[in-house]
């Protein structure tokens, strides 16, 4: 006899994904809990996620734990007891894009880790810039000639003399925390300016014997840069006999606010 359509059996325990997946995590933090005895809360500077993956397996004595936020705040509050003291406090940090890491190492010993760990790549539109960027006046001979109505489509005040590229005054790519447009992008791209450093920063710390810890003021200070607050960038031909694009920093205020913008 045909079965029923209605006649399925229901499991009345199953778990839902939602449910297996806030389970799962709450229990990996538990695990690391148990082997670790510093929890730190960190934030990530113009992530990448391919940046993020390289930085776990290169931190072979530390674990990141990335979820909800939510999740691993109750998750911290469960493990709150007499034997970790003051741990759910840690929960006040996690805010916006940031991670659970979990390690033996001190602060200093981590910054170290992440300060070796720093890279710079274009940045996007949308990015905030790290770093003031001014064009000096001059020849551009890395350019083509026929690049000249392009780099005038995308604002540079540019024109051709002798079949060269002339950049007619110094011009002021962006500023400091400006949120970088595609336009201005695209002129960092070709002038070969790389804004977009890829960072950590540790927020707060929890162990055993110190207790909560707010660190990231701390950290900023001594959190190491390739970026200099300001550049000029010039055209030069090197001993190599070729051409390049060279930033040399200088002071910030040394960038003309009356200077061409995009």
């Amino acid at each position: 006899m045909p079965l029923s359509r209605r006649d399925r059996k229901i499991d009345l325990t199953k778990v839902g994904k939602k449910a297996s997946k806030k389970k799962e995590q709450i229990d990996k933090i538990q695990r690391y809990l148990n082997t670790f005895n510093r929890v730190y809360v960190i934030k990530f500077y113009n992530p990448r996620n391919q940046k993020i993956s390289e930085l776990r397996h290169h931190l072979t004595n530390a674990h990141i734990v990335f979820g909800k936020n939510k999740v691993t705040m109750l998750a911290l509050n469960k493990q709150s007891n007499k034997s970790r003291p003051m741990l759910g406090k840690i929960s006040s940090y996690i805010k916006g894009n940031c991670a659970l890491l979990l390690t033996n190492l001190s602060s200093l010993e981590l910054r170290e880790n992440f300060d070796s760990f720093r890279s710079s790549e274009y940045a996007r539109a949308g990015n905030l810039a790290s770093q003031s960027v001014t064009l000096v006046a001059g020849p551009l001979p890395k350019f083509a000639h026929t690049m000249e109505p392009y780099l005038r489509q995308i604002g540079l005040p540019v024109k051709l003399i002798r079949g060269v590229i002339h950049l007619e005054k110094d011009f002021v790519v962006c500023k400091k925390e400006d949120a970088l447009t595609p336009d201005q992008c695209r002129i960092l791209k070709l002038f070969e300016i790389q804004l977009s450093e890829f960072r950590v920063g540790i927020v707060a710390s929890w162990s055993e014997e110190e207790g909560i810890q707010a660190l990231e003021e701390e950290d900023m200070q001594r959190m190491i840069t390739s970026l200099p607050p300001a550049v000029r960038v010039t055209c030069q031909k090197l001993d190599d006999g070729q051409l390049y694009f060279i930033p040399e920093p200088v002071e910030e205020n040394d960038t003309d606010e009356t200077m061409d913008r995009v």
